[in-house]
């Protein structure tokens, strides 16, 4: 990973499923320490924890760092505490394990193998039914995240979906503090399944995009906050 041009210890964000660093456009102007590195390629049927070790060897700034992630993204940053040295890790719009997930993906779980045959035009459109579930992007912004997902990777997109539904989660984050900021209409992944450290009125799933303020101000907030902790 390339050295940041700022004094404060980096801010790696991950983007979720079918998204890239656009997502966090006005996170990066508010933020001059944060850096949204690109996925790497899953290698075969790999797990998403050993994704997350291969990611972290990759993008290790060799510092203290503050990682997080949007949705998927933050499902691979939370595996990723084992490997560097973090000072805290952000969950925007995600889950702190699969027990957090919503009832329908525990159910096809059974099925996650399958995934590998899922047409991508499929996860692609479900993907899009889900944002527009959400009711609160206007249309440029719907615009800008449609784009994204017809850039995605298809193979990326098959691996990821099934490493999703095989997640099993960690339990080896040590002291790490975890923040998590959700939205209060998020159909994807209900805020009712989870116990978020701020919940946005009237956000969805993408609330980086849609409540980036909030999302901003509540990251600046919690690194200022972990870093007179670890004092």
């Amino acid at each position: 990973m390339k050295q940041h041009m700022n004094s404060e210890p980096p801010l790696i964000l991950l983007s979720g499923m079918g998204a890239d660093s656009r997502v966090f456009d006005k996170q990066i102007e508010a933020i001059p320490n944060l850096v949204v590195p690109k996925w790497i390629d899953p290698v075969g049927h790999e797990s998403l924890s050993s994704y997350a070790a291969r990611l972290a060897a990759e993008i290790d700034p060799c510092e203290p760092c503050f990682i997080g992630g949007a949705s998927f993204g933050g499902f691979v940053a939370l595996e990723m505490i084992p490997h560097l040295d973090v000072l805290a890790c952000f969950l925007i719009g995600s889950a702190r394990s699969p027990d957090e997930l919503p009832e329908s993906l525990h159910l096809l779980k059974k099925a996650s193998r399958a995934a590998n045959a899922i047409p991508f035009e499929l996860l692609s459109l479900l993907s899009k039914v889900c944002l527009l579930s959400s009711g609160t992007l206007s249309g440029t912004h719907l615009t800008e995240l449609m784009k994204q997902m017809s850039d995605a990777d298809a193979s990326f997109m098959r691996w990821a979906c099934r490493a999703a539904l095989e997640w099993e989660g960690t339990s080896n984050t040590g002291e790490v503090p975890i923040y998590q900021i959700h939205g209060e209409k998020d159909f994807v992944l209900p805020v009712k399944n989870t116990s978020p450290d701020e919940v946005v009125a009237g956000a969805g799933h993408a609330l980086s995009i849609s409540h980036h303020v909030q999302v901003s101000q509540f990251l600046q907030d919690k690194m200022i906050e972990s870093t007179m902790r670890r004092r």
